[in-house]
């Protein structure tokens, strides 16, 4: 089963994330970038992240550029769920998968992970 990670800092958007994901894919709860740094650097792995710009530690601007500046995290996918719409272009830019503003549709986040995890597995250079 594949592996998300989401890295969200509101419990009740956790509860629906999880909600929206689970059994199509193995959910990894994060509350924090620092946190979920932490954890892939151990040597875990996932298909895809989920995060929020806005979070204590590490927020999801400066995780998605540790993401890019790394050689072993850059071929994943980011979604990032935001209340923020101003952000979008920079999130782009920094290599976001894809951007998608609260409150967002549940059928369209499980649609942008499926297409994702499926952008994931073509493009990872074994």
């Amino acid at each position: 089963m594949k592996k998300v990670l989401v890295i969200e800092d509101d419990e009740p958007l956790c509860w629906l994330l999880e909600k929206i994901l689970r059994g199509k894919y193995e959910v990894i709860v994060m509350n924090d970038g620092m946190e979920a740094w932490s954890w892939l650097t151990d040597g875990n792995e996932c298909d895809l992240i989920i995060t929020d710009i806005r979070m204590p530690s590490l927020d999801g601007m400066e995780l998605l550029e540790n993401l890019s500046n790394s050689g072993l995290f850059k071929n994943i996918p980011v979604i990032i769920v935001s209340g923020y719409e101003d952000m979008r272009n920079q999130c782009m830019d920094l290599g976001a998968f894809n951007y998608l503003v609260k409150p967002f549709e549940p059928r369209q986040l499980l649609a942008e992970v499926d297409r994702g995890v499926l952008y994931n597995k073509e493009n990872v250079v074994a």
